[in-house]
């Protein structure tokens, strides 16, 4: 029987993981999702506090912000999947964070939301341009929160919906 060697140059090859002692990605954000539970609090510093979170990365922005109404949207370049359209973990990202500023808006006072449930449905391609996402709230109690989502390209169509289920938790310093 013959062995091959391996295409990775063999079994003693170590795998390429960085050093315990080296942090290759940012200092984890507070619970919340796509977007950190601070970037939500108020427009001060909220470009800092987006820097280094997943939208930052995908150039998402907020258009509008409140418990009945949050507006997102972000570029379908540099979303894309390798056939050319949006992926679909791009647009269930963008549900996710209008969902969460939405949640945010409507949080009791010493909490902050974090998504327990998502659930995402893709309706066709956006191809180009824009995608806009907008939340509204199917029920907001003391404790959760669930906000429909739906995303739309630059001629109106809807190319996804979603809802997000959040848990209210403490913050510390409350």
């Amino acid at each position: 029987m013959c062995e091959k060697e391996p295409a990775s140059g063999g079994p003693d090859v170590p795998v390429a993981f960085p050093a315990a002692s080296v942090r290759p990605f940012p200092v984890p954000r507070p619970a919340g999702s796509a977007v950190s539970a601070t970037s939500a609090l108020g427009t001060s510093g909220l470009a800092d506090a987006q820097a280094g979170t997943l939208m930052s990365t995908l150039h998402m922005e907020l258009q509008e912000r409140s418990a009945e109404h949050t507006v997102a949207r972000m570029p379908v370049d540099g979303a894309r999947q390798v056939t050319g359209v949006l992926h679909g973990g791009a647009s269930a990202a963008l549900i996710e964070t209008a969902a969460s500023v939405a949640a945010r808006e409507s949080a009791p006072t010493g909490t902050a939301p974090v998504g327990t449930d998502l659930q995402v449905s893709h309706l066709r391609p956006a191809r180009r341009g824009w995608v806009t996402a907008v939340a509204t709230p199917l029920h907001r109690g003391r404790r959760t929160a669930v906000y429909r989502v739906e995303v739309s390209d630059e001629s109106g169509r809807i190319v996804a919906h979603g809802t997000l289920r959040c848990l209210y938790v403490e913050v510390d310093g409350a």
